[in-house]
């Protein structure tokens, strides 16, 4: 459990990063967050209405013909509190691993280069064609021990927690930010980390 008075450790560590960056740098991100959401929104790719499966291995485009891969660790999440907010969704990482094809032929994860947090996320994506599944792996040994979770703000206190409200008794190695990502909300933290880093867009 965190005592309230904590600051938060995401919000924490996005403001180290930030002031780290060069002028330029900071000045792009700075504009970034006075643009609307249609100017950085991912890429349409298919909108699709299948059912989400653990393992499934999808692609995101935040810009022409490059996509990130991302794999859905969780589904139909069932919250022990049955929070509205997060009862029957999904939980998702997307990684520093692109290509250029709408396959699942360069995938090659890796959980210590995730390309932003683990999110909780709705089927909207996948809907709307900002998701497309392109395979399925099913889940290693690794991925069932995975040490991650999400911090989550309370009215009295804030903590640690698995995606369905089960608490952590500390930080995990991963940590993303408890509750359902918008639909814009992935399309940012992406934009954030191609200004930061223009090389993730290049290819060998």
């Amino acid at each position: 459990m965190i005592n309230k008075a904590n600051e938060n450790p995401i919000s924490s560590e996005w403001k180290k990063r930030y002031s780290e960056q060069i002028v330029e740098i900071r000045q792009k991100l700075d504009a970034l967050d006075q643009m609307k959401p249609k100017d950085y929104q991912l890429r349409l790719i298919k909108k699709t209405k299948k059912e989400l499966k653990v393992g499934d291995i999808f692609v995101l485009s935040p810009r022409e013909n490059i996509f990130f891969y991302g794999k859905v660790l969780k589904t139909n999440i069932d919250h022990i509190e049955h929070d509205t907010f997060v009862q029957g969704k999904n939980v998702i990482f997307i990684f520093n691993n692109k290509t250029t094809k709408l396959d699942i032929g360069d995938y090659n994860p890796n959980y210590s280069q995730l390309l932003i947090r683990p999110a909780i996320v709705d089927i909207s994506y996948w809907n709307k064609g900002l998701f497309y599944t392109v395979g399925n792996v099913g889940i290693s040994e690794y991925e069932e021990n995975l040490d991650y979770g999400f911090y989550r703000i309370g009215i009295n206190s804030n903590w640690y927690c698995k995606e369905d409200g089960r608490l952590l008794e500390g930080k995990p190695k991963i940590l993303g930010v408890y509750g359902i990502t918008t639909m814009t909300g992935i399309a940012l933290q992406v934009e954030k980390e191609l200004i930061i880093n223009p090389k993730l867009l290049k290819f060998n």
